[in-house]
């Protein structure tokens, strides 16, 4: 951040004691992210609320309205930042930032993709403006899901006009992840003159190439793609760290990939200071039972990292990367004191978060008293569909009476495979089947306003129900049900209209379980802690009607993914992921 003369020279005269600070930290020991060590009886000045002195006496610094923070016996560490996430589902992007804070917290990258895939520009707008009231440190990326793939996706779209004035924002760091590589892969011209505009500008560009590898993914980072969080296993994770990829392993809500690559990647001797812990986003009900970037740090050490490389992921690594590391992620003099009282390494159980020399959180609570911002009344009950939803809505006719059906198969919470089910229909309708755990899944267009509904099948749910709906779906972000009854299917689905969107669970002709999401379908207007209660309770409640997974409504919302294998859904109809095309229903 530029700052003024008047600025710069107080910070100077403050390092040597003619600007007395306005707090010092003493009596801790000091997590030093750039030498790798852990330095005993250091003091730390703050002007400002920039850091202007560190080192072993800062008695000079002192006035008589001095604050001191003693620090004794704890870990002083400069604030976490997650370097790659997503905060607009669930609970609004205020309250999601609320929940990270006490848990030592203080900057993250995230992409704008929820408000921009519902509202496009506008969203974006709407999401700066929502973060900028937060002390948190939010650098927005523009979001590349608006939308993700123009040929199979129905979401708000950005022009290259609207992409130009969102990277020309101070607020905005650079461009949110490629998700669609195969486009990019292809020469895609809207992707290179928007990839070449945030070249031009200097901006860091994320990448997201799962399933990528050898000459594909040399090909992504010619084109100026830096980073990568999709590795799931260790060989991922070299390949991309040997290729010159800022290396993120996430360990959030829909991912938790520490496991299977970082033990491996530590007994491989292998250079990590181009590794970078992030969470890729964190649900509440999971925020308030393991933390935020607090839990990644943890479960890096518990696999093998050592505390300073694990703190070093979550601080100087992703501020480097991200060419904000003259503001944040290390404790020295010209940064902001953002900053983390540690009264245990080993667990990194937080004791006090500070965001520019003032303590925001202390003792798991966060003590932010600032208010978000009045949210537009036409952006909220705005889920609108061109089509009155009926039981009738949901029958699917078939051309036969042994239809051969292309059927989502679940191998597990993220990724689907392609079945062909051969169905018996004398009724010339295709049904759900729960027996053999076949359910029916319909998409609605919000954008177009289309009647059209897009069918389709899924296989591995688990979950005997009658219908569970959701307009929380990467990244379509519409009206998708899910179920076995058509009663229930458009029960679920005008339960789900009259809230303005969110998650509902219909079963027996009766109404189970409900989460309202007013704001675009995307997010709750309740604190943080309300929302994880109702995540909470749908998910454990749909786990007692027999899924298999952990997050059922994860997979669920994987659904309309285009990017990742195989078989997909999208309000256009079915998606072949790897060919980029789509398919019907029907098989030949």
């Amino acid at each position: 951040m530029a700052r003024s003369k008047q600025q710069l020279a107080r910070l100077i005269r403050g390092a040597l004691g003619e600007v007395k600070a306005d707090l010092i930290i003493s009596g801790g020991k000091l997590i030093n992210v750039y030498s790798g060590e852990i330095l005993q009886g250091m003091e730390i000045a703050i002007v400002d609320g920039i850091v202007c002195y560190v080192g072993p006496n800062a008695q000079h610094t002192r006035g008589e309205k001095s604050k001191i923070l003693d620090a004794s016996e704890c870990y002083i560490s400069a604030g976490f930042i997650d370097g790659h996430t997503h905060i607009g589902h669930y609970g609004r992007p205020f309250e999601n930032l609320q929940s990270f804070l006490p848990h030592g917290t203080t900057a993250v990258v995230a992409s704008c993709d929820e408000l921009s895939t519902v509202f496009g520009m506008r969203g974006l707008k709407l999401f700066l403006d929502e973060v900028e009231q937060h002390p948190l440190r939010v650098y927005t990326l523009v979001s590349m899901v608006a939308p993700q793939d123009p040929l199979l996706c129905s979401t708000a779209t950005f022009t290259n006009d609207e992409v130009a004035e969102a990277l020309s924002d101070p607020r905005v760091l650079g461009m949110g992840e490629i998700v669609s590589w195969l486009r990019l892969s292809q020469c895609d011209d809207e992707i290179l003159e928007r990839l070449a505009l945030a070249q031009r500008n200097g901006q860091i560009i994320h990448g997201h190439t799962a399933g990528a590898r050898d000459q594909k993914l040399c090909a992504v980072a010619a084109a100026g793609l830096s980073s990568c969080h999709e590795p799931i296993r260790f060989e991922d994770a070299l390949e991309r760290l040997r290729l010159g990829y800022w290396t993120m392993l996430r360990e959030g809500s829909l991912r938790q990939d520490l496991a299977a690559t970082l033990p491996q990647l530590i007994a491989s001797g292998v250079n990590l200071q181009r590794l970078i812990l992030v969470t890729d986003s964190m649900a509440p009900d999971d925020v308030a039972e393991v933390g935020h970037m607090d839990n990644a740090v943890r479960r890096a050490m518990e696999l093998g990292l050592s505390p300073l490389q694990a703190i070093q992921s979550v601080t100087l690594n992703p501020a480097t990367y991200c060419g904000i590391e003259q503001d944040v992620g290390g404790i020295a003099p010209g940064r902001f004191a953002d900053i983390v009282v540690l009264d245990d390494l080993e667990t990194c159980h937080v004791r006090e978060v500070l965001i520019a020399g003032k303590v925001v959180a202390r003792n798991g609570v966060s003590e932010v008293t600032a208010t978000p911002i009045q949210l537009p009344q036409d952006m909220l009950y705005s889920l609108k569909l061109g089509i009155d939803i009926t039981p009738e809505t949901f029958k699917i006719p078939t051309p036969n009476t042994a239809p051969r059906v292309r059927v989502m198969e679940l191998i597990n919470q993220t990724i689907t495979a392609e079945r062909i089910v051969e169905f018996n229909v004398p009724a010339g309708i295709v049904e759900a089947n729960l027996y053999d755990d076949l359910l029916k899944v319909a998409m609605f267009d919000r954008h177009h306003r289309s009647k059209k509904v897009a069918f389709g099948f899924l296989k591995g749910l688990g979950t005997k129900v009658g219908a569970i709906g959701l307009t929380t779906n990467l990244d379509e972000n519409t009206l998708m049900i899910v179920g076995s009854d058509d009663n229930d299917m458009a029960l679920c689905a005008n339960a789900l209209l009259e809230a303005g969107g969110g998650i509902a669970v219909v079963d027996c002709g009766a109404l189970v379980g409900k989460l309202d999401f007013p704001c675009g379908g995307i997010f709750s207007l309740y604190p943080w802690q309300e929302v994880g209660q109702g995540l909470r309770r749908i998910q454990t409640r749909l786990k007692e009607m027999g899924s298999p997974f952990d997050k059922p409504i994860f997979a669920l919302s994987f659904l309309p993914f285009v990017t990742l294998p195989a078989l997909r859904i999208t309000a256009r109809g079915l998606v072949n992921a790897k060919e980029r095309k789509l398919v019907s229903l029907f098989a030949d």
